[in-house]
This record gives structure tokens, C-alpha cells and sequence, in this order.
């Protein structure tokens, strides 16, 4: 099966310096990033290692997940964040697992039994086991982490999923999209390393309210 990896991106050139060149492009069949109107020198840092970079036409994070779904000519795509968060060497790891068991998502966990995020406060590593903790019992899950963008997606499943949320209610939206309608899920347990470049523009008490407020929602409207 062949894979195209989406690098959503704005102002991340610090991310970039330090995180692509890790980056085998042999791994995948396509890569781009689809950047934000970056002004920090992103896009041609990109450039410079070899990156295709096509320009987001709307806004937010789940616009630019659906133009790279849009634009890519594979049968899976690999979402990965340059921010330091993603392990790039996990990469091949999450194709390989995909096109061995024909998942619709395989996924990176920080939560499970061998994984743990270098990244978390205590205020976010209590929300992100309580939301998944809430998404696996109102929608009938087993996953051990809901919130991570570090996946890898069959293309037609992701254009099925219909998605509307942003930012970590995307992330949350696909996991309950997995449980609601019985996809095939496989998680690998990895590490999160450390944010390069600045500090998360999470709101924990927005992000919270949000969160929750998707689950509501999704239960109500199960369709």
C-alpha cells in the first residue's frame, strides 16, 4: 500500500531545522508539507531539505488535514507535527504496521503500557487520560490514548469520517469516530518527546470545555 506523509505546518522553522532532517524521505511514497502562510522561514527551510511545501488555502488544522488528504495520491496518509512532539523514527513503524494488518488507523500511544509523554503538565496528563477515559466508555472504545495526531489513516477513511473539529477535538473526533463505527484501530506505544520552539498554544480550560462539549455532542448525534 503506498503512503503519503502530511506535514501540517505554520511558523514552525525552528521544528524543522531539527526534526526533518531525521527524516528518511525513502520511508514514504509523497511528502508536503501544507503550510499556514508561515513568516518565520518555514517554507524555505522545507525547501532546503527537499520538502514539496503547498500552500493552505483556509485555516486551522483540520482544513489543512483535509487538503492533504485532498492532495495526496496514496491509499493511507501519516499525519506528523515538526514541533518536536513526533518521534520520526516512529514512522516506519506506523506504516509497517499498517500495511501488515490492514487497519483503517494505526496510531501512536503515549498512555500505554509502554508509553509516556515527556511533554505533559500535570493539568494535561490528567485531561488526557479523563477524556479518553470518557470517550472509550460513552462510545464503547479500548483505546489508551485519544488525543495524540501522531497516525496514520486509510485516505478513503479518512474522507468518510466527515470531520468538523479542530485542533485536539479533531484528534478527540477521530477516536470517536473509530469507536462509533467499529474501525479496525491498532496502537503502538511510543514516547512524546518535548515541544522544540516554543511553548503549546493549548488553553487547558478551553480545550477542556471543548472536549467535552464534542463528546455531548457525538453522543447525541451518533450518526
Amino acid at each position: 500500500m503506498t503512503t503519503t506523509v502530511v506535514i501540517p505546518t505554520k511558523n514552525e522553522s525552528i521544528g524543522i531545522k531539527e526534526v526533518l532532517p531525521k527524516v528518511d524521505l525513502n520511508w514514504a511514497d509523497e511528502w508536503f508539507l501544507v503550510d499556514n502562510h508561515s513568516t518565520d522561514g518555514t517554507i524555505e527551510e522545507a525547501t532546503k531539505l527537499g520538502f514539496k511545501v503547498i500552500q493552505q488555502t483556509g485555516k486551522g488544522l483540520s482544513n489543512a488535514y483535509r487538503e492533504g488528504v485532498e492532495l495526496s495520491h496514496s491509499e493511507n496518509v501519516l499525519f506528523f507535527h515538526p514541533d518536536g512532539n513526533c518521534k520520526p523514527e516512529y514512522i516506519p513503524k506506523l506504516i509497517k504496521k499498517m500495511d501488515e494488518g490492514d487497519y483503517d488507523i494505526v496510531q501512536i500511544s503515549r498512555f500505554g503500557k509502554n508509553g509516556i509523554s515527556e511533554d505533559d503538565t500535570m493539568i494535561t496528563a490528567f485531561g488526557n487520560r479523563m477524556f479518553t477515559f470518557l470517550v472509550n466508555v460513552f462510545f464503547g472504545g479500548k483505546l489508551t490514548d485519544t488525543l495524540f495526531g501522531f497516525k496514520i489513516i486509510k485516505k478513503q477513511t479518512f474522507q468518510n469520517l466527515r470531520l468538523d473539529g479542530e485542533f485536539l477535538t479533531l484528534e478527540q473526533q477521530v477516536s470517536i469516530k473509530s469507536c462509533k463505527y467499529h474501525l479496525k484501530t491498532f496502537e503502538i506505544d511510543g514516547i512524546e518527546p518535548k515541544r522544540i520552539g516554543g511553548e503549546a498554544k493549548m488553553k487547558p480550560l478551553y480545550t477542556g470545555y471543548a472536549l467535552s462539549k464534542q463528546i455531548i455532542k457525538e453522543f447525541i448525534f451518533w450518526g
